[in-house]
């Protein structure tokens, strides 16, 4: 029984983004995640650990150029929806463009209730929305991404072990989400501080630009130091020096990972 159930049944992960972000105009993929790109809907798909994953391939798109340093933005959903195929089967944007327009329709039984899986949304109607789910349009990000850059980015930080690179990754991606909305600037400022502060930790990273530089120095070197200056600097920071700061970090992490 247990091997007939393995055979029938795999989980695939899927989480939208909203068009608050700004994304790729094409679909990119990688060994174990691909975020499927079309003018209703942008998901993130993958059958592995969906937390480590999209982290690191958010990352890698990131940091792949300057271009896209500079344009794109993230915003993900925070649910993660699930679709059960058969093994050895694919899932394709036809396959999850159904599974959301089904579940729309269905119920589903959670503990006991049935409730529609999209009415998770429906706290964030209007400009959020994807179009598949009667919101906005998408906005795109005008250039091509390398996307052969993305995926030796990406395989790099696969074999990388390094908890506080991945740390600094992780407060990098949130930072980038948090970018998306001005009143959530101050949040955006302290991840990226946070981000920067664990990359100075992490062996041969080298943070040689000027500007990195003197922001690491003003946050000390304290843990007390680093809180009092990360509560000071997140409210002083404006939008565009946040925004060269993100691009700059961006730029090393590329350096290190590709080594040139």
């Amino acid at each position: 029984m247990a091997s007939s159930y393995s055979q029938r049944q795999i989980q695939h992960q899927y989480r939208l983004m909203s068009p608050l972000g700004t994304y790729p105009k094409s679909t990119i993929s990688v060994d174990e995640a691909t975020l499927f790109v079309d003018d209703d809907v942008v998901v993130l798909s993958t059958t592995d650990d969906m937390d480590e994953v999209e982290t690191l391939f958010k990352a890698s798109i990131l940091i792949s150029s300057q271009q896209a340093s500079d344009y794109i933005r993230f915003y993900a959903f925070p649910y993660l929806h699930l679709i059960d195929t058969k093994q050895g089967a694919s899932v394709d944007l036809g396959t999850i463009k159904e599974e959301i327009q089904r579940k729309q329709e269905d119920l589903f039984c959670v503990k006991g209730d049935t409730v529609p899986e999209f009415d998770w949304y429906e706290n964030a109607r209007g400009a959020s929305l994807p179009p598949i789910l009667g919101g906005a349009l998408y906005n795109w990000f005008q250039f091509d991404v390398e996307k052969n850059i993305v995926r030796e980015l990406f395989n790099q930080l696969r074999q990388h072990r390094c908890g506080r690179l991945r740390s600094a990754l992780a407060a990098l991606v949130s930072s980038n989400q948090m970018s998306c909305h001005f009143q959530f600037h101050q949040q955006a400022v302290g991840l990226l501080l946070d981000a920067l502060r664990l990359a100075q930790e992490v062996d041969n990273l080298r943070l040689d630009s000027a500007q990195l530089k003197t922001v690491l120095i003003q946050l000390g070197d304290s843990a007390d130091d680093y809180l009092i200056s990360r509560h000071q600097m997140s409210q002083k920071i404006g939008p565009i020096d946040f925004h060269r700061l993100f691009v700059q970090t961006c730029t090393q992490f590329r350096k290190f990972l590709l080594d040139h």
